[in-house]
């Protein structure tokens, strides 16, 4: 069998959206050190695949002016790869790491906090609970602690400009988007053309492929609407899953020069090891006692050349299945962990240097690496949740100098982090591994 892991969850995946939002919150906090109370504000922003940032503002003890540091950010579960210790799931741990003084003395040593989430029983939902600093005795203190949820609409230029000056890209792309957000006439005449291929009955994956058709649909029909263009899907599952269906919609794709396809598969793959396509063969059996490949598959890279032949604009071709002898199986990759979304818009420029770029773009990605097998929990394909959280990134605000480049590769890094911290059986001795692949062609 070559069926990718699932993790059945079906509340979570009947529910499932498209773009997930991120995690902005703003922590004010102090450490009383004998008679002296450090106090401190940071603004944290933390995305789905784990990613993220945070900018501390304090008042400096020798200038008695306001300093504001900036820190990349990466998470961690509590002693996650602590020697004789064992992981706590429950706990969530965000370290900031190379802190950069944005306002403030140059040569300023800054070092960096810990901010601890709980898991919420309830909810499953990892909540703030406090933040550590070590002293100078090596020891670690606890701050007092409260933290707020930022929404869109609390980001007020006072708040901002606690956390950035106006030359920052996040100021800039955040607060100018209003006057640059302009829809010409033309723009509105392209057409997004989006074929999803889904294999949603399938016994063993079919929920797992359920989140996935949801969730991209939703993202490419929202990227659409809010780039004024026309949507025009074709979404081939349930009982509509088969090779004809697919060829034949392939093959009416009639896409205008000006034009962009996407073409999305979730579902089973295979690698022939012997033959000398880097990408997988889909599994596009509608019955069960039909045989794997031959007449009831076709390759990715077939279907690149056959969509990129059609002269759109851009051609976006990804699938989410397994790269590997069809005798391979695994079972079980475990969730992501999850904080609460903020609501944020997206910006205007970002979604045009992706999208609505003159130079014309053809990208072919996977999943997983000839001779892999593809994870997938509760949020879908870990290579499908990475990719759009990818492309979330990319159209917010927070970005700048977007790129395919930089979101493929971003995807791409993000899901071998992911399968690297995932366990891939129920004993939890066996780690995932998968590397996505991808190709870009540009004129």
């Amino acid at each position: 069998m070559f069926f990718r892991l699932f993790l059945l969850i079906c509340a979570v995946i009947c529910s499932s959206s498209g773009f997930a939002q991120p995690s902005i919150y703003e922590f004010d906090y102090h450490f009383n050190i004998g008679k002296n109370s450090e106090k401190y504000s940071a603004f944290m922003v933390r995305n789905g695949d784990g990613t993220g940032f945070i900018r501390v503002n304090f008042i400096d003890d020798e200038t008695h002016k306001p300093v504001i540091v900036d820190l990349q950010m990466k998470e961690h579960y509590l002693d996650d790869g602590a020697e004789g210790k064992q992981t706590n799931e429950n706990i969530l741990v965000f370290e900031g790491y190379d802190p950069q003084v944005v306002v403030g003395p140059s040569k300023l040593e800054y070092e960096p906090d810990i901010f601890w989430f709980q898991k919420n029983a309830s909810t499953g939902i990892f909540e703030p609970g406090s933040v550590i600093s070590t002293g100078d005795d090596g020891k670690d203190v606890e701050g007092e602690f409260t933290h707020r949820l930022l929404n869109e609409a609390d980001l007020t230029k006072e708040l901002v400009s606690k956390y950035f000056t106006e030359q920052d890209d996040f100021y800039e792309n955040f607060f100018e988007e209003a006057t640059t957000r302009v829809i010409l006439p033309e723009q509105k005449k392209i057409r997004m053309l989006l074929l999803l291929v889904a294999n949603t009955d399938d016994i063993s994956i079919g929920p797992t492929c359920v989140v996935d058709k949801d969730a991209t649909y939703n993202t490419f029909s929202q990227l659409a609407e809010f780039m004024q263009i026309q949507f025009v899907p074709k979404v081939i599952f349930g009982k509509d899953f088969s090779k004809v269906n697919v060829d034949n919609a392939i093959s009416a794709l009639d896409p205008n020069p000006g034009d962009m396809v996407v073409f999305y598969y979730s579902g089973h793959g295979f690698a022939n090891i012997k033959d000398s396509y880097t990408f997988p063969f889909l599994d596009l059996r509608d019955k069960a006692f039909q045989t794997y490949g031959g007449q009831y598959t076709l390759n990715m890279e077939e279907i690149y050349k056959r969509i990129k032949a059609k002269g759109a604009r851009l051609n976006l071709i990804l699938s989410d299945c397994c790269n590997a002898d069809p005798s391979q199986s695994n079972t079980i990759s475990t969730d992501v962990a999850t904080t609460r979304s903020s609501s944020i818009g997206w910006n205007m420029e970002n979604c045009k240097a992706l999208f609505l770029n003159s130079n014309p773009t053809s990208i072919l990605m996977t999943a997983a690496s000839k001779g892999e097998l593809s994870a997938g929990n509760s949020t879908g394909g870990i290579f499908t949740f990475n990719f759009r959280e990818s492309l979330e990134k990319s159209v917010g605000h927070f970005a700048n100098n977007v790129s395919w480049t930089t979101l493929l590769n971003t995807a791409q890094q993000q899901t071998i982090t992911k399968a690297q911290r995932t366990w891939c059986d129920k004993e939890k001795k066996i780690v995932c591994k998968q590397q996505p692949v991808y190709k870009m062609e540009q004129k």
